[in-house]
């Protein structure tokens, strides 16, 4: 419980100096992040670990409603309104140690979502990835949830400078975290 706990509270700019953003209510999924990332030239060179947060909230002529990211039942009718949560907060360290770092990524904003079956999703839109001397905004991302158990993130190479490598950072999906008000 204690784990669930440190995940429901990641601040929005977590190890950034972003400023915290109140959590809305409602139902979210979290996870961790551990991953490996090449380097330029395919080569494994970083560990990348952390944690991340993720909802997609529906919302229905004035009701809230919150469905998590693996969820695919979300109706984008006229009449409904779709709003979206993902944040991740990780340190990235090189394999020998050194270079040790930390990023964000935070305001998302979703623009399609699409199903390959029941149990796997992907999540497109942009966000903004805190760099070691600078934000980058608008960073095409696309998230995909692979069997309700694994968290893909993959951000645009010419973004970012190619700066996660040639892979996505993966994550696990840990849970649901429900938030009251």
């Amino acid at each position: 419980m204690v784990y669930a706990q440190q995940i429901m509270e990641m601040p929005s700019g977590g190890f950034s100096t972003e400023p915290q953003q109140p959590q809305q209510p409602g139902e979210y999924t979290a996870g961790t992040i551990a991953s490996i990332q090449n380097d330029k030239d395919g080569i494994p060179t970083w560990l990348i670990s952390g944690a991340w947060k993720g909802a997609i909230i529906n919302i229905d002529k004035g009701e809230t409603k919150a469905d998590t990211l693996p969820s695919t039942s979300i109706n984008t009718n006229s009449d409904n309104l779709l709003a979206s949560n993902f944040e991740a907060n990780f340190e990235m360290v090189m394999l020998n140690g050194s270079s040790l770092h930390e990023h964000s990524i935070y305001n998302f904003t979703l623009s399609d979502i699409s199903t390959t079956n029941d149990k796997n999703s992907i999540f497109n839109g942009t966000a903004t990835i805190s760099m070691k001397d600078s934000l980058v905004n608008d960073v095409p991302i696309s998230i995909k949830a692979l069997n309700n158990n694994v968290i893909s993130i993959w951000t645009d190479p010419v973004k970012v400078n190619d700066h996660f490598g040639n892979t996505p950072i993966y994550g696990q999906i840990i849970q649901d975290i429900v938030i009251k008000k």
